[in-house]
């Protein structure tokens, strides 16, 4: 048990120190593109921004709206600094927020409608607190919304354009309930759409546009339906879509608009592609997921090896099995009994 709970404290510590890293690797980005047009807004609240950068950045022109809404923020930082120009709507919003801070802090200026769709915010607390001021509109954006939420509330003022993106939304619900307000746009970038869900229903008003970046449309799919009324500025930010893809198929009609956003882009191949027409808004505004997962992953194995490495030469270093052992072993036993 022992063993195991340092082996969890050490994972943990190598975990923060590694996320560290990668937050700081993504700023140094930042800082070494300083003529950009960086989009400070975005910079604000990408998850990438730690409280730690912040700080240690004041003289950047930081956004405190959308610090207020960054998922690095928590309470405490709120609590800490209440000097600093909050916006309390972005609070709210913030997944750090639960229901019980805010109900343990009933004088700050809560939004409602920030609340509405806060992520922690489930059906129950709403039923169990049916005179706060809720926004239904907002409640439709929430993930925890489900249709039986819906129809236990058929009075409620329900926006269907959120709900038809909701990802407890099936294809099946959709079918079973045909007399709803279905907006076919929305289902376009539902996560529970497939390629034979639209070939099934090719009487529908489908959105190319959303279809074109949906994460289930593959690179094969695209190119095996040629036909399709698809948006290549929307493929550029397909998920599905590498930079190797990019780059094997230079006659097709790639966007750069579009290939900024895409969540396969690295630090790395814009500093290895300077001259290209990328967007710096958008880059802003990208993540890097992919990137911070190898970084993440490179990282992990690094500090795997080190640690094994030391374990090895510790092992040797007490084993009578080995000189520098034996030498050492010796050694401790003339420093006690000599």
């Amino acid at each position: 048990m022992v063993t195991m709970n340092a082996k969890g404290k050490r994972i943990k510590k190598i975990r923060e120190t590694i996320n560290k890293e990668w937050t700081e690797c993504y700023f140094k980005f930042i800082l070494e593109h300083p003529m950009q047009n960086w989009e400070w807004e975005e910079i604000s609240s990408n998850p990438n921004i730690t409280w730690e950068i912040i700080k240690n950045n004041p003289m950047k022109p930081w956004n405190w709206e959308y610090i207020s809404m960054n998922p690095n923020i928590t309470w405490e930082i709120i609590k800490d600094n209440p000097t600093k120009p909050w916006n309390w709507y972005m609070i709210s919003i913030n997944p750090n927020i639960t229901y019980k801070i805010i109900e343990d802090n009933p004088d700050e200026d809560w939004n409602w409608r920030g609340i509405s769709k806060n992520p922690n915010i489930t059906m129950e607390i709403i039923k169990d607190n049916p005179m706060q001021n809720w926004d239904w509109s907002n409640i439709s954006k929430n993930p925890n919304i489900t249709m039986k939420s819906i129809k236990e509330n058929p009075m409620q003022n329900w926006n269907w354009f959120e709900i038809s993106k909701n990802p407890n939304i099936t294809m099946e619900i959709i079918k079973d309930n045909p007399m709803e307000n279905w907006n076919w746009e929305s289902i376009s970038i539902n996560p529970n759409l497939t390629m034979e869900m639209i070939r099934d229903n090719p009487d529908k008003p489908w959105n190319w546009y959303m279809i074109s970046m949906h994460p289930n449309i593959t690179w094969e799919i695209i190119r095996d339906n040629p036909m399709k009324p698809w948006s290549w500025i929307y493929i550029s930010m397909n998920p599905n879509i590498t930079w190797k893809i990019i780059k094997d198929n230079p006659i097709q009609n790639w966007t750069w608009w579009g290939i900024t956003k895409n969540p396969n882009i690295t630090m790395e191949i814009i500093r290895d592609n300077s001259k290209e027409e990328w967007d710096w808004l958008y880059i802003s505004m990208n993540m890097f997921t992919k990137e911070k997962e190898q970084f993440i992953n490179r990282k992990y194995r690094e500090h795997m090896a080190a640690y094994k490495i030391q374990q090895w030469c510790l092992s040797i270093i007490i084993s009578p099995h080995y000189k520098i052992g034996r030498t050492m072993i010796d050694k401790k036993y003339k420093e006690l009994f000599a």
